[in-house]
């Protein structure tokens, strides 16, 4: 008999929490309250550690975390760098090359679900995400820290663009190729 992972699960919650927490974030930035701010933020990439490990570690993985877990991850970051952008915090071209990526990331990724293929995360994209959220804490404290914290930025910026042309790399074949021809 077959193992069913519930939705309602721990991983999906905290996920879900993830999400909640973005216009809490938000908020917080737009009212100068940069600590507070910088504590949610945190407080939210902790959950995401959390849930993967517990999903992992548990059997917890389901098809909703599959795309919850990494849509709570995008939204923060694309949300808290507009935020940013918006208040003269980072250039908006910072806001713009991860918006292209993001969207040319959704585009590939609906490709290969369509032709059957799953693509795991892999060591450079977590080292990416992990420097894109590490450079986005640092904007938080930009009042303490300028200009660091925008070399911060431009240096993750450069390993989120790296890890997409590696990605690209990669798996780009099988966008356009079915997960059954490609052993012919």
């Amino acid at each position: 008999m077959e193992k069913r992972n519930s939705n309602l699960n721990i991983p999906n919650t905290l996920s879900a929490i993830r999400v909640l927490l973005v216009p809490v974030v938000i908020w917080l930035i737009a009212k100068d309250r940069m600590i507070p701010a910088l504590i949610v933020f945190l407080a939210a990439c902790f959950t995401d550690i959390l849930d993967g490990y517990i999903a992992r570690t548990y059997d917890m993985k389901t098809r909703l975390g599959n795309y919850l877990d990494p849509f709570a991850d995008k939204l923060m970051a694309v949300s808290v760098l507009l935020t940013f952008a918006i208040r003269g915090i980072i250039p908006f071209f910072v806001v713009i090359v991860l918006a292209v990526k993001e969207l040319m990331m959704l585009i590939a990724g609906v490709l290969l679900i369509k032709n059957g293929h799953t693509v795991p995360s892999n060591t450079f994209g977590k080292i990416a995400a992990f420097m894109l959220n590490a450079s986005i804490a640092s904007g938080f404290l930009y009042q303490y820290i300028a200009p660091y914290y925008l070399y911060a930025i431009y240096v993750s910026l450069v390993f989120v663009v790296a890890a997409l042309v590696q990605y690209a790399a990669k798996h780009i074949k099988k966008c356009f190729v079915k997960a059954e021809d490609m052993d012919l």
